[in-house]
């Protein structure tokens, strides 16, 4: 065979080789990163559910994508990756949880290539967080000396099976006051009365609501 026609032939078996190479790989990251958006969904869970990732391109891929991911704390559990079929522009991914004694935020990771996205995971323990003191108030903050006004203590959750107990005092003996307001199982809030004395001259002080180691205090004016 002449010799130009062997350098032809070896071109053409070469340029077959590099085509066939070209076609035969798998999955994999380009080397101009794609644009993309990865979202969570819900973004806060109990201890024990899932939530959706998603991955979305701004325009489909013309070859199958890998879609690096991690999670920066073990209470949330992702797949090491996953792959956007080519022509695609979204995929979404299950993000499993498990249970923890403390609400716990995760970071959960979508990498291509240089590129990165992170997305913020709460997951909630499922220990009831006991309720504390919210609030107290009066219906009425100024009174004549003699009358009653109602106060109202308010909890942050709904108070624990048989109940609790709020004290409550008063710092001038021109108001009378329960030593203690029951808040049943289940309530959030509880009324007392508070009885005045008549007064002669104008008397101002506070009404103080205390539990565990909250407390709220409200002024309380009494007029002659």
């Amino acid at each position: 065979m002449p010799e130009r026609h062997r350098v032809l032939c070896r071109r053409c078996v070469l340029a077959i080789a590099l085509a066939t190479a070209g076609c035969a790989g798998g999955p994999t990251s380009p080397s101009t990163n794609p644009a993309f958006q990865f979202s969570l969904t819900p973004a806060t869970v109990a201890a024990g559910a899932s939530s959706q990732g998603t991955v979305t391109l701004t325009g489909p891929t013309p070859s199958a994508l890998r879609i690096d991911l991690s999670s920066s704390d073990a209470v949330a559990v992702v797949p090491a990756s996953v792959v956007l079929p080519a022509g695609a522009t979204t995929t979404s991914v299950t993000v499993t949880t498990r249970v923890v004694a403390a609400d716990t935020m995760a970071m959960i990771t979508a990498t291509v290539g240089d590129e990165r996205h992170d997305a913020a995971l709460q997951v909630r323990s499922p220990v009831a967080r006991p309720p504390t003191l919210d609030l107290l108030e009066l219906d009425a903050s100024v009174v004549r000396g003699g009358q009653n006004t109602q106060g109202t203590v308010r909890l942050t959750g709904a108070a624990p099976a048989g109940g609790l107990s709020v004290s409550v005092r008063s710092s001038n003996a021109a108001a009378i006051v329960p030593g203690t307001v029951a808040i049943q199982a289940g309530a959030l809030n509880a009324t007392f009365v508070i009885t005045t004395r008549p007064v002669s001259i104008d008397t101002q002080f506070e009404i103080t609501a205390s539990y565990s180691d909250q407390t709220r205090t409200v002024p309380l004016r009494v007029t002659p």
